[in-house]
């Protein structure tokens, strides 16, 4: 897509305005990186900004805001990490790109994290593990901090300590009338409430600060792997054991077509088509509840493999799927809340899954994964952050991707097909990090339906009343 002269024109005022009072780096169509610059994770997006501004600071941000908004250009944001819809980048606008800003500080006295707003999971990662903290995020390492954040943030850690987003602190955040806030429980509540969960709606969050918990660097860890026979009685099994559990432990279920070569899969049962039932101890390695417990769950079903290990967390566990997830893969995502994990939707989820070994579904790579959630993500009041839905104890993640264009059509039905086959066992609302390009009519439910989104409008219209910030699932601005 070639710019047309109002585009150009609108870049060219930004330029013009920028010009003296930015310290990083913009690039256009014609300069060298700017086709790296514009290429996101999915491959399915394929967008042309008119100008990449990578931020070298907060000031940087501010200036960009300031130049985007009094030139009427359309702004998008760019964090350190991997969007499904590619909402960072707009065809024609001004792409904010915090990729530069990954900067992480550990206050160990406090057990405060300062997070950049361009940094991904592994920077926070490698500077807490040494320290034997952690700070509740996801669960790939390349993932972006603010994005997971500001969605909320479901991770290996969620059970015990919450979101991502339930454990911020403070957010610096530059708004749409280029002003710096800290913005706290103390210091503008309303945004405070609306950031954490409620997307990149309100302004560029440019630092984020955690609490972070005594964690690591090692975890206790169990894994067990099921072939196509003994794979339906094993979720059944998980389903029924799961809601038993204490909030120490984390246990998901993966739905591979092809098992990586991860270090406790044996040779000759990689690149086959496995579930695996992984688990964790979030507390002591060598508590003895902990190890009898990963002991038993191992055991669970009839597994061909199984295994228990005490591994690196920060630097290991978080970047186990980090191979299955790199860049350039045409990916499709749907996810769904289960009010239960009842036989029919293991059956739904065992169909989508066996459909793929063979035939016209083939080519779907990527996996199917069950999140077991509940512990003290639930105990947080539904209307203490934007955050929704906190009651879904069972979270279904269709995360796939393949390699060739022509496949798009094909395969995307498939998802759709199995995904809508789950509507007998759906619980409200829906996952809004996860929230498709083909989903918009769902953006009020993933922001906890009509109450809690006019709530949001209303935060909207006081920070962002001119709606700068909407290139996101987008929430109008009212005072209604």
């Amino acid at each position: 897509m070639e710019l047309t002269e109002q585009q150009q024109s609108v870049r060219d005022a930004v330029l013009a305005e920028l010009d003296g009072s930015f310290n990083g780096e913009l690039l256009t169509e014609d300069s060298t990186g700017y086709d790296q610059a514009r290429t996101l994770w999915n491959a399915m997006v394929d967008k042309r900004p008119a100008l990449v501004a990578r931020c070298k600071n907060t000031d940087d941000v501010v200036a960009v805001v300031n130049a985007a908004r009094l030139n009427g250009a359309l702004l998008s944001v760019r964090g350190g990490g991997h969007g499904v819809v590619g909402k960072a980048l707009a065809d024609g606008g001004v792409a904010l790109d915090l990729s530069a800003m990954n900067g992480v500080t550990v206050d160990v006295e406090r057990k405060h994290v300062h997070v950049q707003g361009g940094c991904r999971l592994g920077d926070v990662d490698a500077a807490t593990s040494g320290h034997g903290l952690a700070v509740p995020a996801g669960i790939v390492s390349d993932t972006g901090v603010g994005g997971l954040t500001l969605g909320g943030g479901v991770g290996w850690l969620s059970r015990k300590y919450g979101l991502t987003c339930d454990n911020v602190i403070s957010f610096e955040v530059v708004t749409a009338s280029g002003d710096v806030l800290e913005v706290s429980a103390t210091e503008h509540p309303d945004l405070f409430w609306a950031l954490r969960g409620g997307g990149g709606n309100f302004g560029v969050v440019t630092c984020l600060t955690f609490r972070a918990y005594d964690f690591g660097p090692d975890v206790r860890f169990g894994a067990a792997l099921y072939t196509a026979e003994t794979a339906a009685d094993a979720l059944r099994a998980y389903a029924e054991i799961y809601p038993s559990l204490p909030n120490e432990v984390g246990w998901h279920v993966t739905m591979k077509r092809s098992m990586p070569a991860l270090p406790f899969v044996p040779s000759d049962l990689v690149g086959k088509p496995l579930v695996m039932l992984f688990c964790l101890w979030v507390g002591d390695v060598d508590d003895p509840e902990g190890i009898e417990t990963i002991e038993r769950l191992v055991r669970a079903g009839d597994p061909a493999v199984n295994t228990v290990a005490v591994i690196p967390f920060g630097l290991g566990l978080q970047r186990f799927l980090d191979a299955e997830f790199p860049d350039g893969l045409r990916n499709y995502t749907k996810e769904a809340h289960l009010a239960e994990l009842s036989d029919g939707a293991i059956d739904v989820l065992l169909d989508f899954w066996k459909a793929g070994l063979s035939g016209a579904e083939s080519s779907i790579g990527g996996e199917l994964t069950i999140y077991g959630l509940g512990g003290v993500v639930k105990d947080v009041p539904e209307d203490a952050t934007a955050f929704s839905n906190r009651d879904s104890v069972w979270w279904v993640n269709y995360a796939c991707h393949w390699k060739d264009t022509e496949d798009d059509e094909r395969n995307m039905a498939a998802v759709r097909v199995s995904c809508r086959a789950l509507d007998p066992w759906l619980g409200p609302g829906i996952y809004v990090n996860m929230l498709n390009v083909d989903e918009l009519d769902r953006v009020i439910e993933a922001y906890g339906g009509p109450e809690k989104y006019a709530r949001l409008g209303a935060v909207k219209a006081k920070y962002d009343p001119g709606n700068l910030f909407c290139f996101n699932h987008n929430i109008a601005p009212t005072t209604a």
